[in-house]
């Protein structure tokens, strides 16, 4: 969003960062940015601070009050240092001095824009966490604590890991603003804690014992179905069920299969939007278990659909959020596969292939690799 009186100024903003493929919203006036940021979502704010009626700092206040995570740029034709003092002490992401220089002004859009994403991830992950224990607390009441321990094992470390693993490796960056540093440790710091927890349950067992039993995946699918309803509800979206009449019976860990339909599911829900429909369906083929699960919403861009998997990759407007990569950690841990087919306003379907019969792996110790 770019927020000036001066329709010079604005337009060439605008125009400048259009030519790197950026969206811009033009506003002429505080009050205008204000109503528009009701109506639209944007990732930065570029601001004039000398403007009639409601200055840039007074928007920047209002800013930080109501979207604190929303980054904002001030500008000023006005070089004085009291100006930038109050705009930073205020919380401004940064300051330019007009006339600005046009590779300084994208440079600092860039930084803001990695500044929201770091934000946005810590928020994923703490809503992460929020539906991790939320399922914890489902599993506590049909389980015993030793299998409660080895789920929270499983579901927990695996995520708490991969977030230690990728802040070790934004810290290790050389041109990461030292002023990040400081959040990326905490939250690196908060992973190692939730991986001391997990070892705490376990070490409460003598032995690592296997859970894998034969069970029908239909009626795994099925209670992973019942535990997604309160979210269909909400935006009116229905499910299509075919189930293949007798039992689909395969070795598994029946729980983590759940968590990774579940994680299916709800991506599922979210892309198809209000009044969608969701399509399942099981079947055998052979000596393979197949599971597939379709969404009607808009489809993923070819450019991102090799990334889905990717840790902390993810797109909130397609419906994909960081719990992909531990579902595919799950169906690898099966001896399944998991493929995607998109189109973009075709809808999505995700294939999950599981062999009937296997032979259980033997566990090895994560690596960084840093």
């Amino acid at each position: 969003m770019v927020v000036d009186d001066d329709n010079a100024v604005r337009d060439v903003v605008s125009l400048l960062l259009q030519g790197k493929a950026y969206q811009t919203v033009a506003c002429q006036s505080a009050f205008e940015a204000i109503d528009a940021l009701k109506a639209v979502e944007v990732d930065v704010v570029i601001s004039d601070i000398k403007m009639p009626g409601m200055t840039g700092i007074d928007l920047l206040d209002r800013i930080r009050s109501d979207r604190p995570d929303l980054p904002v740029i001030l500008m000023t034709g006005y070089a004085d240092l009291d100006s930038a003092v109050s705009a930073v002490k205020k919380g401004a992401f940064d300051f330019i001095i007009k006339p600005y220089k046009a590779d300084y002004l994208l440079h600092a859009v860039e930084k803001a824009i990695r500044f929201r994403q770091l934000i946005q991830l810590e928020q994923g992950y703490r809503k992460t966490l929020e539906e991790f224990n939320a399922e914890i607390e489902a599993l506590i009441a049909e389980r015993t604590m030793n299998l409660m321990a080895l789920t929270m094992a499983d579901k927990v470390r695996n995520p708490a890991f991969v977030i230690s693993c990728q802040t070790k490796r934004l810290l290790a960056a050389s041109d990461m603003p030292e002023k990040f540093r400081s959040a990326l440790a905490e939250m690196g710091e908060e992973a190692a804690h939730l991986e001391q927890i997990v070892e705490g349950f376990q070490s409460v067992l003598k032995r690592r014992e296997s859970f894998y039993a034969y069970e029908d995946i239909g009626a795994v699918l099925a209670e992973a179905i019942a535990l997604a309803e309160k979210d269909a509800a909400l935006k009116r979206v229905t499910f299509s069920v075919t189930a293949q009449a007798s039992p689909l019976r395969l070795n598994m860990q029946k729980n983590l299969l759940r968590i990774a339909f579940l994680n299916l599911l709800r991506n599922a829900i979210e892309a198809s939007g209000i009044g969608g429909v969701v399509s399942v369906e099981t079947r055998s083929d052979k000596d393979f278990v197949l599971v597939g699960i379709n969404d009607n919403g808009c489809g993923i861009p070819a450019d991102m659909r090799e990334r889905i998997f990717d840790p902390f990759f993810s797109t909130k407007a397609h419906g994909f959020g960081m719990g992909l990569p531990l579902v595919k950690q799950i169906v690898t841990e099966h001896m399944g596969e998991i493929q995607v087919q998109s189109s973009e306003g075709g809808g999505t379907r995700f294939t999950l292939r599981f062999p009937l019969r296997w032979k259980q792996p033997q566990q090895e110790a994560p690596s960084c690799g840093v």
